[in-house]
């Protein structure tokens, strides 16, 4: 032990002051003795930089056997003592003299001696303007003690958190977990989860996915991110967790466990089926309407087809009865007079039979029943026959049919597309009051055979366009003209039996051309009959 004493003898009289300078010294060597048995070195030094004490533990760390003599002595002189055991005397001043301390403060670093042991060293500012100096041999216990704070700080940290965190180790088993993870699983603190897996908490289907999942991770060394997983608490009650689990490494990299996070779902995931079902709620409503607006809007374009059915039947009978009337009103009729009233009879019975069939046949084609035969056929005689036929009840139109190289024979069913193409012509010449002129074109190639009706009548509106073809549906040009509404519908089925197409063109005060697409393959590339459609089957 180095201490130097420079206490002052004082003569004085009376027992009290001899009393208490025997006081001082008791309690001096009370703390000599305590820091004598300190298992730290200690040295102790005046405001000017002089040892004034130094500890046995201080001798035995630098290995020095130093006197009473070095008592006194300067920092720096006394550091050339210690440069054997500190390798250096820069070494050995940063073991003995602090940078800059004022009173109360204290300065820390570390030291490596020469034979690589790793001290630290705290310098205390003292009142006297000196400072004290703890060199303490075990760094690395302070290094424990101080990862040791370090975790505590961290588990206080985490403890704060409402996710979940944990770890385990490769086996599954919870080396660590935070107060939200253990209070959700009705335990009082993480510690009571070490030891515990999945299967302690879970119910065995949930326990084996978690166990798969991490089996996998320690496998692959890939993490798991927000994969969304459906947990028990230890209510009862169900979770949804949106959990990622990483592997755990070492410091050479080898993986020792897996490090989880999850956070608590539930209320995301109800929100959402809330929401899911509102939507869907509100899809089945707005489907509902809609359903309802279509109803809304057939039964009023059934309403109006039977008010133009009507119309459509009575003008024919009119026509025949004015005609029936004039004929018995005549004592003598010339064979002019008669004939000119018997073509306007036999024109509006053709109107009425023609009238007739398309209503059997839509209503045939509405209720599934229509039957449709393919048979070898020529689209020429077909459109031949049909334009005759229109010439002979309407002597106000001109029809020119126009027919280019075609099949000889193709696969239809020759009565329901004379009706195609009676309609056709019908609407043509209907809504071409003031414009004579109706072409009819036919041509093929390699897949199909082409039909076109072309009229310079009233036309059609662009915004119509589009719905031509819609049961009931009438375009705002055909206001005043009499009309069903079933024609061109029941063209656009025909004709999609028969696997084509059918479409128009047109612009309003310029006439409308339709265009009917049917397949060019002979009979053989067809069955000979096609069995009867059902409603669901017209409607694809």
């Amino acid at each position: 032990m180095w201490q130097r004493n420079d206490r002052t003898s004082h003569i004085g009289e009376g027992s009290n002051r001899q009393d208490n300078r025997l006081g001082d010294v008791d309690q001096s060597d009370l703390f000599r003795a305590a820091l004598n048995l300190d298992e730290a070195a200690v040295s102790i030094f005046d405001a000017s930089s002089r040892l004034q004490y130094a500890n046995p533990a201080f001798c035995h760390l630098y290995g020095q056997p130093v006197t009473d003599q070095h008592l006194g002595s300067t920092a720096e002189k006394l550091s050339l003592l210690l440069v054997p055991a500190c390798g250096s005397q820069i070494a050995a001043s940063r073991c003995l003299v602090p940078t800059e301390l004022k009173t109360g403060d204290i300065e820390e670093c570390t030291v490596a001696l020469a034979n690589g042991t790793r001290i630290g060293i705290v310098h205390h500012g003292l009142p006297t303007g000196g400072w004290c100096t703890r060199h303490v041999r075990e760094i690395e216990e302070l290094q424990r003690v101080g990862a040791i704070n370090e975790l505590i700080s961290f588990q206080s940290l985490i403890d704060q958190v409402h996710d979940y965190l944990w770890v385990k180790d490769k086996s599954s088993r919870f080396v660590f977990a935070n107060v939200a993870l253990a209070k959700d699983h009705g335990f009082s603190h993480p510690s009571q989860l070490v030891g515990l897996t999945d299967f302690d908490l879970h119910c065995q289907e949930a326990a084996h996915l978690f166990r798969s999942t991490e089996c996998e991770i320690l496998e692959s060394g890939f993490a798991m991110l927000d994969r969304e997983e459906k947990v028990v608490d230890a209510t009862g009650q169900e979770k949804w967790l949106s959990s990622s689990k990483m592997p755990l490494r070492d410091a050479s990299g080898q993986i020792i466990g897996i490090i989880g996070v999850a956070r608590d779902i539930t209320l995301r995931r109800r929100a959402e089926a809330l929401g899911q079902r509102a939507s869907e709620l509100e899809e089945a409503s707005r489907q509902l309407e809609a359903a309802l607006e279509r109803e809304r809007q057939v039964n009023a374009l059934q309403s109006q087809f039977v008010a133009m059915a009507s119309h459509e039947f009575r003008t024919p009978l009119t026509i025949i009865d004015g005609a029936a009337q004039r004929l018995t009103r005549r004592d003598q009729l010339d064979a002019e007079f008669v004939s000119t009233k018997a073509e306007q009879i036999r024109s509006s019975v053709a109107r009425m039979v023609e009238l007739m069939e398309s209503i059997l046949s839509f209503g045939r084609l509405e209720a599934g029943k229509i039957s449709i035969v393919l048979k070898p056929c020529s689209i020429g005689d077909i459109l031949s026959a049909c334009c005759d036929r229109h010439h002979d009840w309407d002597r106000k139109h001109h029809v020119s049919l126009r027919l280019e190289p075609l099949p000889k024979i193709v696969a239809a069913d020759a009565s329901a597309l004379e009706q195609v193409f009676t309609n056709l012509l019908s609407n043509a010449a209907k809504y071409s009051p003031h414009s004579p002129e109706i072409e009819v074109r036919a041509w093929s190639d390699a897949q199909n055979v082409y039909v076109t009706v072309r009229d310079r009548g009233i036309g059609i509106d662009e915004d119509d366009l589009p719905r031509m073809f819609e049961r009931y549906f009438r375009a705002r040009t055909s206001s005043g003209i009499a009309g069903t509404g079933i024609g061109l519908n029941l063209v656009r089925q025909i004709v999609e039996l028969h696997e084509g197409t059918v479409s128009v063109a047109s612009r309003k005060g310029h006439g409308s051309t339709f265009t009917v697409s049917l397949p060019a393959a002979a009979s053989a590339a067809h069955p000979a009959n096609r069995a009867p459609q059902t409603k669901e089957q017209l409607k694809r």
